[in-house]
C-alpha cells in the first residue's frame, strides 16, 4: 500500500474542481455555504492553483487510485515572515483512517522545509483533533492564536484557529 504527492496539472483541472467541489460540501457543514442553481459549489478561485507558481497543487494518491488532495501556498500568499501554508488538506472518505493525510503533511513538509501557517475553522472539530495529534505525534512545537474573519462571498464571521511552526528536514 503507497502513498503519493503528485503534483496537480492544469490538464487534470477538471478532476481537481470535482475533488475540490466534494471538499466544499463537507466544509459546508461548517461554514453554511450554499450550493450555486447549476448544484456546484463556487470554486472560481481554484484556478490559481494552476496559474501560480507560488501555489503548490497536489492529489493524494493510494495504490494509484486518487484519495484527495493538499494545497500548498507559498508568498506573497501566505503571512508577512511564513514561507508556506498548508491551505487545504482533504482526504476522500473511504481513505479516512488510514493515516493517508498525516503521510501527506509529512511528504509535504519533508519537501518544502520552512516555517508554517496552517488553519482551521474553530467548529471543525475533526479537523482541530487532527492537527493538534499530528503535531503531537510529530513533536511539533507550535505557536496557536484565534481570530474571527471573514470568508469570501459568506455572511458573518468565522472563528479560526492559526497555528504557526518550523519544519527542519529530520
Amino acid at each position: 500500500m503507497s502513498l503519493q504527492i503528485v503534483e496537480i496539472h492544469p490538464d487534470h483541472k477538471e478532476t481537481f474542481l470535482n475533488l475540490y467541489n466534494l471538499y466544499l460540501y463537507e466544509l459546508s457543514a461548517y461554514t453554511g455555504e450554499d450550493i450555486q442553481p447549476d448544484g456546484t459549489f463556487d470554486v472560481s478561485s481554484t484556478h490559481l492553483y494552476m496559474e501560480r507558481n507560488e501555489l503548490h497543487p497536489y492529489f493524494i494518491t493510494y495504490d494509484d487510485k486518487l484519495a484527495g488532495f493538499i494545497l500548498i501556498c507559498s508568498p506573497p500568499y501566505v503571512p508577512s515572515g511564513i514561507d508556506y501554508s498548508i491551505q487545504e488538506l482533504f482526504v476522500l472518505k473511504k481513505y479516512r483512517g488510514k493515516n493517508l493525510a498525516s503521510e501527506a503533511v509529512s511528504t509535504v513538509l519533508n519537501r518544502f522545509p520552512g516555517s508554517y501557517s496552517v488553519e482551521q475553522l474553530k467548529n471543525n472539530i475533526a479537523a482541530v483533533r487532527f492537527w493538534k495529534k499530528y503535531y503531537k505525534e510529530q513533536k511539533i512545537d507550535f505557536l496557536e492564536r484565534e481570530d474571527s474573519i471573514e470568508l469570501e462571498g459568506l455572511p458573518g464571521t468565522y472563528a479560526m484557529l492559526s497555528q504557526t511552526f518550523v519544519f527542519s528536514k529530520k
